[in-house]
């Protein structure tokens, strides 16, 4: 099934005047403005909830954000309880069922959110102290319903499985386990096997355990009276109850003995996900914390920054490439720069990270690089003083990061005050790679030779051979992978007599499929009709309306959406006519297919046939049953990778065919279910009109 995407342009039209401004030149920084922090009005109530209020009303809205400052929580075998909390408050409570709890919201036109250690409600000034009246409510009286617990274990699952082959989840999830381990916090991620061990009650335990007014904030800020919020806040909360939760020590995150590369395989991928990264002792309250901010900004902070000017404007590599420093009061802070890049450059991407890294502490930047870095941080602050959240927050921030009390106040101050000659201290201080890690997660019989060869400081470096959990593995043998005798033409030849014979299939000159599939609580319903002269139809509906159409009729074709029609170029009628016939294999060119090798499809071993540039088949090494096609388009400049896993076999008039096929786009999947196949179906000219 194919995507029909829309392309809006907007065209800014410049005004004459504006010629008379040189916008080449970067404008010279002006002194840092002084910052005047409005002080929050506090009190606390008897139980431990600590109440911030900022007064503002320029606009006729309030909005209350609580916050619970929690350590962070190893769940281990329940791991899942946390999220399964978040998505389980919210919904109404004991006292009003979730349809009218929902209902109301609705209708004030307010926002309500409540998570596993936070809540956060939102409305028009007016309507605040209803609002805030529903917000506690679910906060402190949850509606934990059997019902709903599996309903939203179920999401969880899904959710899961649909990034079972996602690249970056996969990258993501090694690099934190490998960084951090698998006994910490934030090391550990949620499977199937701990979301299936929680119960309701391990969840009930998760809140009264951690859901506590003793470590808890409430800001309230916007159009409100100090003393009649103050007079509401202590009705809702004091009667909510609960003992400081308690601390439990866990592993220090710690780095590699020396720089190495931890390879993640993905055969599926189309784009390695690459990352260099290491821990730092840098907190907010340390002396270079700024200079160490700057220093993250000139090296990876955005389109001016040096690695996207390099790896996507110089080298092409990406579409951008980003670096990342970011503190935490518990454990080291942590430093990540990265980019997802071209399979073809892969190896030399490393190197232009580990490049661009050590040329922060080898050569000193320039000041107009580092005026550049200072005006963004500059604007950002002072936009942000304009939301009245911004003050409580910080407010916060200085109470539970124990920050002293004039750091906002004098945030630009120390910004503007960090020299060249500082950024060069801070980066030979901290960014050395030394005990850094590299990690790529790929592809591996495309990226992997190349990057086992890489030199980034002048010497091969280890490799680590991982699953994409983060398992220990051999390295793959992709040359060895192929038995003696097997080759593109045999692999055909062998799926076709699995699935009925080469005589069988040449008798078969149209066929006709009806499918259904099921898409946000809706069904579709698929009508596809082919012939062997390159005829194709698929009609896609929901409800008895005809949501999306395809016709293909030997030179001509267009693609139909929302009752717009569009006729296909003589590049896309060519793909089109591919996925047009019955059995592709009948018609491949196979001089120009190509092995890919062994590769694993969700557990089964396969046979990889390239048969086109984007385009690969896979075949059972078992049975030689085609189980999954892959097909990769540029999309908006974006590599878009369509993956549809084949199975459930069944003969049809002494042939078989898949009766499932799930679809996956990104990280979402669809699951089609084939109702009834007919062969040799006469149709009409209408059909393909």
């Amino acid at each position: 099934m194919k995507k029909i995407i829309f392309l809006f342009v907007f065209v800014l039209a410049l005004n004459p005047l504006h010629a008379q401004i040189d916008r080449s030149q970067q404008p010279q920084p002006g002194p840092a403005p002084k910052i005047q922090l409005d002080e929050p009005q506090e009190f606390m109530l008897k139980n431990g909830l600590r109440v911030l209020v900022v007064e503002n009303h320029k606009l006729p809205r309030a909005s209350a954000t609580l916050k619970i400052d929690l350590h962070p929580i190893f769940e281990g075998k329940l791991a899942g309880a946390n999220s399964l909390l978040s998505s389980m408050l919210g919904k109404g409570s004991v006292n009003i069922p979730k349809d009218a709890f929902e209902e109301e919201v609705d209708f004030l036109g307010a926002q309500i959110n409540i998570g596993s250690s936070s809540a956060f409600a939102s409305s028009l000034s007016r309507y605040f102290p209803r609002v805030l009246d529903l917000m506690a409510d679910a906060v402190l009286h949850p509606n934990f319903l059997a019902e709903e617990f599996e309903k939203e274990k179920e999401r969880l699952i899904e959710g899961i499985k649909s990034n079972e082959n996602s690249v970056t989840a996969a990258a993501r999830r090694v690099e934190r386990l490998i960084t951090y381990g698998k006994d910490h916090p934030y090391g550990e991620f949620t499977s199937i096997e701990s979301v299936e061990n929680v119960s309701l009650d391990d969840v009930k335990n998760y809140y009264t355990s951690n859901f506590t007014p003793a470590n808890a904030y409430l800001i309230i800020t916007g159009d409100v009276d100090f003393d009649t919020v103050k007079k509401q806040i202590k009705n809702l909360f004091k009667s909510w109850k609960g003992s400081p939760s308690k601390s439990v020590a866990f592993p220090a995150a710690k780095n590699a003995p020396s720089l190495e590369i931890n390879f993640v395989e993905m055969p599926n991928a189309v784009q390695s996900e690459v990352s260099v990264e290491f821990t730092t002792e840098v907190v907010k309250t340390d002396a270079d914390y700024f200079p160490m901010l700057l220093a993250n900004r000139i090296l990876g902070g955005g389109a001016q920054a040096r690695l996207f000017l390099n790896l996507r404007e110089d080298k092409g590599y990406t579409y951008g490439s980003y670096s990342s420093f970011s503190t935490d009061k518990y454990t080291r802070s942590r430093f990540r720069a990265s980019a997802s890049v071209r399979n073809a450059v892969t190896d030399s991407s490393v190197v232009e990270l580990v490049k661009e890294i050590e040329k922060m502490r080898l050569e000193e930047v320039t000041q107009k690089e580092l005026d550049q870095a200072k005006a963004k941080y500059v604007g950002e602050f002072v936009l942000a003083l304009e939301r009245p959240a911004t003050i409580a927050q910080y407010a916060l921030s200085i109470l539970t990061e124990g920050l002293p009390a004039d750091f906002y106040t004098t945030y630009l101050q120390k910004i503007n005050a960090v020299s060249i000659e500082d950024i060069q201290r801070v980066s030979q201080k901290y960014l050395h790679l030394d005990n850094a890690r590299i990690f790529v997660t790929g592809k591996g019989s495309e990226v992997l030779e190349n990057l086992e060869k890489v030199m980034p400081k002048g010497q091969v470096l280890p490799v680590n051979y991982l699953d994409k959990y983060g398992n220990t593995v051999e390295r793959p043998d992709y040359d060895a992978a192929v038995p003696e005798g097997i080759n593109p033409a045999s692999i055909v030849d062998n799926y076709i007599e699995a699935i009925g014979g080469l005589e069988k299939l040449k008798m078969i000159v149209s066929k006709k499929e009806i499918a259904s599939a099921s898409m946000q609580g809706m069904t579709l319903e698929i009508a596809s009709k082919k012939t062997n002269q390159q005829q194709s139809s698929l009609l896609v509906s929901m409800m008895g309306n005809t949501m999306q159409k395809q016709i293909i009729n030997k030179d001509k074709g267009y693609n139909e959406a929302q009752g717009q029609r569009m006729e296909m170029d003589a590049d896309g009628l060519k793909k089109a006519l591919a996925d047009a016939t019955i059995f592709p294999e009948l018609s491949l060119e196979m001089d120009d297919v190509k092995m890919g090798g062994v590769v694993d499809v969700d557990g089964t071993k396969a046979y990889e046939l390239k048969v086109s540039e984007n385009k690969s088949f896979f075949y059972a090494v078992d049975s030689f049953l085609k189980i999954k096609v892959s097909e990769t388009q540029e999309v908006q400049g974006n590599s878009i990778t369509q993956e549809t896993i084949l199975g459930d076999y069944k003969a049809v008039d002494g042939i078989l065919f898949p009766h499932k096929s799930t679809q996956s786009f990104g990280p979402q999947k669809i699951d089609f279910i084939t109702k009834s196949i007919e062969l040799n179906v006469t149709f009409s000219a209408e059909d393909f009109q």
